[in-house]
């Protein structure tokens, strides 16, 4: 602890309120029982959102497997069908060449809708940072009293 300036006195020592007829000691053993509940609290809450943010990527991912398992074999037919079907009026160099280029623009956008659900939601625990912060300016306040 600093040494104070000349003049400047400690604080005067708070006890329990008028008619609190509990002990300083039980006072503190109250608090430091709360506290303890609300850290308990607060790591579950940040559990509860990290679980939150991973299942949801699980599902995000295991969708976007099953998507392009089917989209392969759809595609594929699909491809083989239209570059016969574009051979009838293009050289085969050309009708393969679009049809490679309908398959880069359709895994493009299934890439970019994958992305968007797997960010959709935060992995960090914005409601912990948020009720931890809220829980620091409370005890602040309490302590100044």
């Amino acid at each position: 602890m600093e040494p104070r300036p000349p003049g400047h006195a400690s604080p005067p020592a708070v006890g329990p309120a008028a008619g609190d007829p509990r002990s300083t000691a039980d006072v503190i053993k109250d608090v430091v029982g709360e506290v303890q509940t609300l850290v308990r609290a607060e790591i579950e809450l940040a559990k509860q959102e990290v679980t939150a943010g991973i299942t949801a990527r699980v599902q995000a991912l295991v969708l976007a497997i099953v998507g392009a398992i089917f989209a392969l074999f759809a595609l594929g037919f699909l491809g083989v069908t239209a570059a016969v079907a574009l051979g009838n009026v293009l050289p085969a160099w050309a009708a393969w060449l679009i049809v490679f280029g309908v398959y880069l623009l359709i895994a493009g956008v299934a890439l970019l809708g994958a992305k968007k659900v797997a960010t959709s939601t935060p992995m960090a625990p914005e409601r912990t940072k948020r009720s931890i912060e809220e829980t620091k300016t409370w005890a602040t306040t309490q302590l100044r009293r």
